[in-house]
């Protein structure tokens, strides 16, 4: 009978996210009742008495995603003006993007927004194009080229989609001269952001004084309320749907679930409140959930919501349906060049985002690289992550992935500390493993080197490997540029490893040549192995469940074990926002309302 029941939540789980047809709603979002509502207002207008926008001011709301979106969609049904917020949407897009990656974006503004064409053509005196300059400037200076842009744009023809003039609409003519002109001689000028700022400031105030009012009346601003309500709800386990186990750890299990109003799908970790007093963690779970918090990258899973029920605390993450990499390595034996690289990329981009916020990883390992269904790869498992502290010490992670300044001694036998050049050596070990299929450390001839070394256990032959033993890559697989990558990720002195400042090291070794490291970085790139949409994870058997033995029957939480978890609820805005908006967005392109199918006569807000 368990069995069946298997393989029944294995169909389900498979059928669940191989959908390509949108989101699946079970529970109709709560629409509040108007003291629920009315009582929220105070709170957030209370929170927000000392903030330069305050609650519901039209700053404040077009700065929630939702409201943005919400407002948008207003603006663009009801008045069909799309070029203002098109731009301001690219502004904001721009902004994000790395200064090194800005040019093109810049290019694609000055184009679409500040030298407007018409009928087809950028229209400037004097007949005065992007191909005469380039043939003009053999023959002209920059400076004047320069000059003859600035001064012979037809100015009533700029920017007539955005609606601008006077002395800023000057200055933003100006400036695209600046960015065409150094482009038709392949230079790179960082446009002015203080113009762009300006340009966005003044939009804003076009369009809230033009449609605010308006919006305020309209559906859509009365939806945009109900769903910023329900983001500060409290999340409950009821609010998700399980499916599968996909994994267990140490005192804790992961499913997979869905959102019920959204019908999102997330993986859901849960963790015992006993098991976690009889492991004396709390610290341990507390800083998971600390550092998932604060980090916020496309190669580390994200955190959505944390909640907790009378016996457990529940952390919501990214669903990586994929599998992780130890799960198909042992399938494939090792990877193919291409493979190494994109996943070798993500990790280290993953730990450098985890580096930039000061954590150290501690636990990079292939059962820690999860995929996504789409092939992408994330980090997970942030448990042994902790804070960068000059007294940090003490192995910590899998052995075998240990870097030597974690198995160093002092003169006194006391442990000495390290930073985050532990991670680099990891990921060397790792990197080693995707190549060959084998760890260095975790090999034979490392096992062998600490025997022969008089090391009685197998765990201290690892160790003394680590701390003395020169890595032996030796596969085939090792080609010139990935063998010398290895050898200066595995170099025993942390203070010349590579890496040790930045991952930047890493980026511009020979190993990632050729790369495009803005469509990487910006999560682009598309990723060269796409999983089957199967289960990527050991059969529920394999997996086990917990035992409630005598301990466990015999643990009681008091006050004290729940004063842990005082300000464990949390959800995270972006991503809230983010699912709502998948969630309006694929209702736009159905064309009509998203509902659930629910036998209860409760209100939802979609209508």
């Amino acid at each position: 009978m368990e069995e069946l029941q298997d393989a029944i939540e294995d169909a389900q789980y498979v059928n669940a996210i191989s959908k390509d047809e949108g989101p699946s709603p079970m529970i109709a979002w709560a629409k509040p009742e108007e003291k629920q509502l009315e009582a929220w207002k105070r709170k957030k207008t209370k929170e927000n008495e000392d903030c330069v926008d305050k609650a519901f001011s039209p700053e404040w709301f077009l700065a929630q995603p939702v409201g943005f979106f919400l407002f948008a969609q207003f603006v663009k049904d009801t008045y069909t003006d799309f070029m203002k917020l098109n731009f301001l949407e690219d502004i904001i897009r721009y902004r994000k993007t790395r200064p090194e990656h800005r040019f093109g974006k810049a290019q694609r503004i000055v184009r679409s927004y500040l030298l407007q064409k018409k009928e087809g053509v950028c229209h400037i005196n004097r007949e005065i194009n992007e191909h005469d300059i380039a043939q003009t400037r053999i023959s002209m200076s920059k400076g004047e080229l320069a000059i003859a842009m600035k001064e012979n744009i037809d100015e009533p023809y700029s920017l007539q989609s955005i609606g601008l003039k006077g002395p800023l609409l000057k200055q933003a003519i100006a400036m695209s001269a600046d960015i065409l002109i150094n482009n038709s001689k392949n230079s790179r000028v960082e446009p002015d952001c203080d113009i762009y700022d300006s340009l966005r400031d003044i939009i804003f105030e076009s369009l809230k004084n033009r449609y605010w009012v308006e919006f305020l009346k309209s559906n859509e601003h009365e939806r945009c309320i109900h769903f910023l309500w329900f983001q500060d709800r409290e999340v409950v386990e009821d609010d998700f749907n399980v499916l599968r186990v996909l994994g267990r750890g140490g005192f804790g299990l992961v499913v997979g679930c869905r959102k019920g109003t959204s019908g999102k799908l997330y993986a859901m970790k849960v963790v015992n409140k006993k098991r976690i007093k009889i492991k004396k963690s709390e610290q341990l779970t507390l800083n998971e959930c600390m550092v998932l918090a604060a980090v916020n990258s496309p190669f580390v899973v994200n955190l959505k919501y944390s909640f907790q029920s009378k016996d457990d605390v529940f952390l919501i993450l990214d669903l990586m349906t994929g599998g992780d990499l130890s799960f198909h390595l042992e399938r494939r034996g090792f990877f193919e060049k291409k493979e190494c690289i994109y996943y070798a990329t993500r990790i280290m981009l993953g730990l450098q985002a985890l580096h930039d916020k000061q954590f150290v990883y501690r636990d990079l390992k292939p059962e820690n690289c999860l995929l996504a269904d789409d092939g992408r790869m994330k980090l997970t498992d942030l448990g042994l992550a902790c804070k960068i502290t000059p007294g940090l010490h003490g192995a910590a992670g899998t052995r075998g992935y240990w870097a030597p300044e974690m198995l160093r001694r002092d003169e006194e036998g006391k442990r000495k500390s390290y930073g985050h050049t532990v991670d680099w050596f990891s990921f060397g070990c790792l990197l080693a493993e995707l190549i060959s299929g084998t760890n260095p450390y975790r090999s034979e001839a490392a096992l062998d080197f600490g025997l022969k070394k008089g090391k009685k256990t197998k765990e201290k032959a690892i160790d003394c490997a680590i701390l003395e033993m020169e890595p032996a890559l030796v596969s085939s697989n090792f080609d010139e540029d990935s063998l010398d990558l290895c050898n200066k990720l595995l170099e025993k002195d942390e203070t010349i490893r590579i890496g040790v400042n930045g991952c930047e090291e890493i980026m511009s070794h020979a190993y990632f040549k050729n790369l495009n490291w803005e469509n990487i970085m910006s999560d682009r790139m598309m990723p060269p192995y796409i999983p089957p949409k199967d289960v990527n994870a050991l059969s529920q058997k394999d997996i086990g469940q917990f035992s409630e033995d005598k301990e466990f029957q015999e643990t009681a939480l008091d006050a004290d074990d729940e004063s842990h978890y005082k300000n464990w609820n949390w959800t995270n805005p972006v991503a809230y926002s983010l699912e709502v908006i998948e969630f309006l967005i694929y209702e736009r392109e159905s064309g009509s309302p998203l509902l659930p199918i629910v036998t209860s006569e409760s209100c939802c807000l979609i209508s």
